[in-house]
């Protein structure tokens, strides 16, 4: 394992523990929904999620825009000065707080995954680097 992997997997590491975080705030009802949508049905809407960018928007848009009952999944940083994403989701057939939700699910298992293989993997190899001192 060099030194850019290992950094690399500590930025995954946090990236999927903040994961978490907003999950557990879409479960309070914490976050916000851009207003405007309300006459578009339950299906599509657009969420607000603060001190955020393309890195939770990209890996959610991946997530979400696989699942066939999605029409359209997208993100947009409304201004570079702004720390705001906007998460669009679109679903003629369910609605889109239950898509998000769900992809955030699927999202913070991968991040599980991840962080157990990266602290298992960092276990072996700091008993490696033990072991050749």
């Amino acid at each position: 394992m060099t030194l850019t992997s290992i950094a690399e997997a500590c930025a995954l590491h946090v990236f999927c523990k903040q994961t978490k975080e907003y999950l557990n705030k879409l479960k309070m009802g914490a976050l916000a929904e851009l207003a405007g949508d309300e006459k578009n049905g339950e299906g599509s809407r657009t969420f607000v999620f603060t001190n955020e960018g393309h890195t939770l928007g990209n890996a959610l848009k991946t997530i979400i825009a696989r699942y066939p009952e999605v029409d359209f999944c997208g993100y947009t940083i409304p201004h570079p000065t702004e720390q705001k994403l906007h998460f669009r989701i679109q679903s003629r057939r369910d609605r889109a707080i239950d898509i998000l939700k769900r992809g955030l699910e699927d999202l913070e298992g991968l991040c599980d995954h991840t962080i157990v293989t990266f602290e298992k993997e960092m276990a072996e190899f700091n008993a490696m680097k033990v072991e050749n001192t």
